[in-house]
């Protein structure tokens, strides 16, 4: 009979354990905020004059890219637009999208999460 009582022990303690694990990862998401989110660019990004760039235009794009890091998610696109420059998510919360490889100097490929640009890049 002890057998039983550790068996029965054991899968009560998984249960719980489970349950405490999904109780948290549904509260800790819904209750998760980001200390510092921009809605101005960012100052500090600066023109790379090395010689392999390929226009004046990707030079301005490659900053204004860098600016929107860690802006939101609208305020970055409305920035990039209102400077002329295409913009395209390329990732979302984990997800990748296909992207074609055709080069534009005026296109910022924007990766997000939880609604935060964490990368920008000038292609």
């Amino acid at each position: 009979m002890r057998n039983k009582a550790a068996v029965g022990v054991g899968v009560v303690g998984i249960a719980v354990a489970i349950g405490a694990f999904l109780l948290g990862l549904v509260y800790g998401a819904e209750s998760a905020t980001v200390s510092v989110v921009r809605d101005t660019p960012n100052v500090h990004c600066y023109e790379d004059t090395s010689s392999d760039q390929f226009t004046e235009l990707h030079i301005e794009t490659k900053v204004l890219a860098c600016q929107v890091v860690g802006m939101t998610k609208e305020a970055a696109v409305d920035l990039l637009e209102s400077e002329g420059r295409t913009v395209r998510i390329a990732s979302e919360d984990g997800e990748y999208f296909a992207l074609t490889e055709d080069y534009r100097d005026d296109r910022v490929n924007i990766d997000l999460l939880v609604g935060l640009v964490v990368g920008a890049n000038a292609w």
